[in-house]
């Protein structure tokens, strides 16, 4: 009885998720106009704008241990609804936010709900597909289906978000505020795979000793080849994506391009993430250990490109037009991106090491993150968006060359391939 109630969790688990996902991966509607909500509306600084950013990888990074510690003691359910709890708050700051100072606290809220949610949603699915060979096939169609559909509806609801930023620049925050209640209604719905036991060993264990073993288990992943290229690999790439996301909006405002326009620009490339999602698992059949060469040297690229068009003299239009072509292949990149390198973190790992691995990776984005958004954030308090954004491009492309070229004898190797102490943790 117990067994066909774990496969009936299981069941439900893998089914709910994707659609669950859709709307929980980030915040629907108002990352098409935040920049415009930002600067116009609460008249806080363009810099200051890219600046929260930093404050926000810095708190990711400051709740990790906290994070960790909290999945394992409650759940991962119980942590995927309180992270959607948080997501609702930060949303609610965000209405009232006045200047640096309110973002600084309402990027607090919105740490406290991804350190937690990066861990806790991505395991629960891990812990609801069964073991066996093709888990990772499996993994990577409901993460991709979930991640794509995500995009689709982002795509959707930033064009609402133009038009309704343009009756009321407050609307499209309603509107997310909405669909975060819904998330955290939704993630009621999830069944519960590890028991959380209070008189376990881990309930027995004292933070310091805890902490201890979290200790362990970084050391591990610090110290194997593969997954630190991995992990430095993913910081840089997300850092990246992360900056030239808002680099993008700034550009277009620059350049004279309307509120409305900004957010169908942000739609179209929001499909392009969709796309990229769904066809993660064709270009790692494609292009097998050469797929994050790939990814990272086209995003480069395209980073480049368009900021050579931002200094042109073109009409704007015919700017906007190549903006959104580049970003179409910059945001194709970072839809499969997001799926594989979730799946690529979890070969080889069992349940006891994959919530440490989605954790100093999500510490090592957030460095990353941090780092390349104060540089980002002092390139546009001295010269113009489209300077900053050719300079990115070219710091990136000499960094990529450079990280392929470690990465080179690290990654993409089978299993028989890797010595021991790389997969320690395997079962």
């Amino acid at each position: 009885m117990k067994n066909d109630m774990n496969v009936q969790a299981r069941k439900q688990n893998m089914k709910l998720y994707s659609i669950y996902r859709s709307i929980s991966m980030d915040i629907l509607f108002f990352y098409a106009i935040d920049f415009l909500f930002l600067t116009q509306v609460k008249n806080i600084s363009a810099s200051d704008v890219v600046l929260q950013s930093s404050f926000y990888a810095l708190f990711m990074i400051m709740l990790q241990i906290p994070a960790n510690i909290l999945v394992d003691k409650i759940g991962t359910r119980k942590c995927t609804i309180l992270a959607n709890i948080f997501n609702t708050a930060y949303l609610l700051i965000i209405v009232f936010a006045k200047d640096l100072t309110s973002l600084i606290i309402a990027n607090f809220f919105s740490a406290i709900c991804f350190s937690v949610k990066d861990i806790s949603d991505t395991t629960l699915l891990n812990m609801s597909i069964p073991d066996g060979n093709i888990k990772g096939e499996i993994f990577s169609k409901i993460e991709g289906r979930g991640n794509k559909n995500y995009y689709y509806l982002n795509a959707i609801t930033a064009v609402l978000a133009g038009f309704l930023y343009n009756i009321n620049p407050y609307f499209p925050v309603v509107g997310s505020i909405i669909i975060s209640i819904i998330a955290t209604f939704l993630s009621f719905k999830f069944y519960e795979l590890k028991d959380v036991d209070k008189n376990s060993k881990i309930g027995k264990f004292s933070t310091k000793e805890y902490i201890l073993d979290l200790k362990h288990s970084f050391k591990f992943i610090i110290k194997s080849n593969r997954l630190r290229s991995l992990i430095i690999y993913s910081g840089i790439m997300w850092g990246v994506f992360c900056l030239v996301s808002t680099y993008r909006t700034s550009l277009l405002k620059d350049v004279g391009i309307s509120a409305t326009w900004i957010a169908i620009v942000a739609a179209v490339v929001g499909i392009a993430s969709g796309i990229g999602s769904k066809i993660q698992l064709k270009m790692h059949k494609k292009f097998r250990n050469k797929t994050l060469s790939v990814l990272s040297i086209t995003t480069a690229i395209m980073i480049i490109l368009t900021g050579v068009v931002g200094l042109s003299k073109m009409m704007p239009n015919t700017i906007m037009i190549f903006i959104m072509i580049f970003y179409i292949i910059i945001n194709t990149n970072k839809g499969a991106f997001g799926v594989l390198m979730t799946r690529y973190l979890s070969n080889f790992a069992n349940p006891q090491i994959l919530p440490k691995i989605y954790s100093i990776n999500a510490i090592s984005r957030n460095v990353f993150r941090m780092l390349i958004g104060f540089l980002g954030s002092y390139l546009l308090a001295i010269i113009n968006t489209a300077h900053s954004t050719l300079l990115t491009g070219i710091i990136f492309m000499i960094v990529t060359i450079a990280l392929i070229s470690y990465m080179k004898t690290r990654t993409g190797l089978k299993a028989n391939e890797y010595k021991k102490e790389e997969i320690e943790f395997d079962i």
